[in-house]
C-alpha cells in the first residue's frame, strides 16, 4: 500500500495514458472509415480529447521526476533504461499524434495522405503501448516480472481507451455507425472479461513468490475485490456506451443496412437533447472506466517486492 502511495503519480500515467493512446486509435480509425470528407475531417481536427489524455498522464509522471532538471537523466538513460525508453516513446507519438492533428485542419488533405500519417501515428502508439507495458518488468522485482503484467497493461487500455474514442466522437458530433459501434464495445467486453481472467492468473502467481518477510499475497490482500470492481466499473462503462447508442438511435432511427455500412450522418442535425445527453454517459462511462484501470494499476503498484527483502 505504501509503495503505490509514493507511487501514484505514476499509477495515474499508466492509468491514463494508456487510455489515451487507444482512443486516440479508435478515433483515427473511425477518420479512415467514415462515408464522407466531412466526418472525418471532424473526428480527425477533435483528436485533441485522447492527445490531452496522454499529455495529463505524461504530467503526472513528470512530478515523479523531482525537479525538471532530472528529465537530462531521463535522456541519458534512453535504450538502457524501461522507464526511459517509456517516456521517449510517449513523447514521439505526441509529437507524431499532434502533428496529424494540426495537419488535419488543412482541406486539401488526400485520402492517401491520410491513410499514411494515420498508420504513422498509429504505429507510434502501439510502440509508446508496448514501452509502458514492459517498463516495470525487472528482474529483481520478482511480482512485476510476471508474463502477464504487460498483458493487463493493455487490456486495460483496450477497455478505457475504446470509451476514450467513443466519447471523442461524440464530441466532435459524429455517429459511428451501429457496426462500428458494436464492434467497439466488443471488443472492451471481451477485453474487460479476459482481463479479469489473466488477473486472476496473477493472483495466483503471487502465491509462490514470497520472502523471509512476507509473502506477496499479503501485500495485496484485496486483490479478489479489485477484480471484482474493475469488472463491475468496467461492464457499468461499456453499458452506458450502449445505453448512448440506443438513445441515439431511439431519438434519429435506426439507419438502413446500406447506410450503416461504414459511418453516420454528422450529428449536427440530431435533437439537442441528444447532443448534449450523449456526450454526458460517455463522459460517465470513461470516468467509470478510468477508475476501474485505475484499481488495477494501484494494486500492481502495491505488490512491489524486491529481491532479498
Amino acid at each position: 500500500m505504501e509503495t503505490a502511495l509514493t507511487e501514484i503519480t505514476l499509477v495515474l500515467f499508466t492509468t491514463i495514458a494508456p487510455a489515451g493512446l487507444v482512443g486516440y486509435g479508435v478515433m483515427a480509425l473511425y477518420s479512415l472509415v467514415a462515408s464522407e470528407r466531412a466526418q472525418a475531417e471532424a473526428a480527425s481536427r477533435y483528436l485533441v480529447v485522447p492527445l490531452v489524455l496522454v499529455i495529463t498522464g505524461l504530467i503526472a509522471s513528470a512530478t515523479h521526476l523531482g525537479t525538471p532538471a532530472n528529465a537530462l537523466y531521463v535522456l541519458a538513460g534512453v535504450g538502457r533504461s524501461p522507464l526511459a525508453n517509456e517516456v521517449i516513446a510517449v513523447v514521439a507519438f505526441l509529437v507524431a499524434g499532434g502533428a496529424w492533428w494540426m495537419v488535419s485542419f488543412r482541406d486539401d488533405i488526400t485520402l492517401g495522405v491520410r491513410r499514411a500519417a494515420v498508420a504513422v501515428v498509429l504505429l507510434a502508439a502501439l510502440v509508446a503501448l508496448y514501452f509502458i507495458s514492459v517498463a516495470y518488468s525487472v528482474p529483481w522485482i520478482p511480482t512485476w516480472a510476471l508474463p502477464t503484467v504487460p498483458l493487463t497493461l493493455f487490456l486495460n487500455a483496450l477497455v478505457s481507451g475504446v470509451v476514450v474514442g467513443l466519447l471523442g466522437l461524440a464530441v466532435a458530433r459524429q455517429q459511428p455507425s451501429p457496426r462500428f459501434v458494436a464492434a467497439a464495445l466488443v471488443v472492451a467486453a471481451v477485453a474487460a472479461v479476459a482481463n479479469g481472467a489473466v488477473l486472476l492468473v496473477q493472483w495466483h502467481e503471487l502465491a509462490a513468490i514470497e520472502t523471509t518477510l512476507v509473502a506477496a499475497p499479503d501485500l495485496v490482500p484485496w486483490t479478489p475485490a479489485a477484480i471484482g470492481g474493475f469488472l463491475v466499473l468496467s461492464l457499468a462503462a461499456l453499458a452506458l456506451c450502449a445505453v448512448a447508442e440506443r438513445c441515439r438511435k431511439a431519438r434519429r432511427g435506426v439507419p438502413s443496412e446500406k447506410n450503416a455500412l461504414v459511418a453516420g450522418a454528422s450529428e449536427g442535425a440530431a435533437p439537442a437533447s441528444v447532443r448534449r445527453g450523449r456526450p454526458l454517459l460517455l463522459g460517465a462511462a470513461v470516468l467509470l472506466v478510468l477508475v476501474a484501470c485505475f484499481l488495477v494499476r494501484f494494486t500492481f503498484y502495491a505488490m512491489r517486492m524486491t529481491v532479498g527483502v
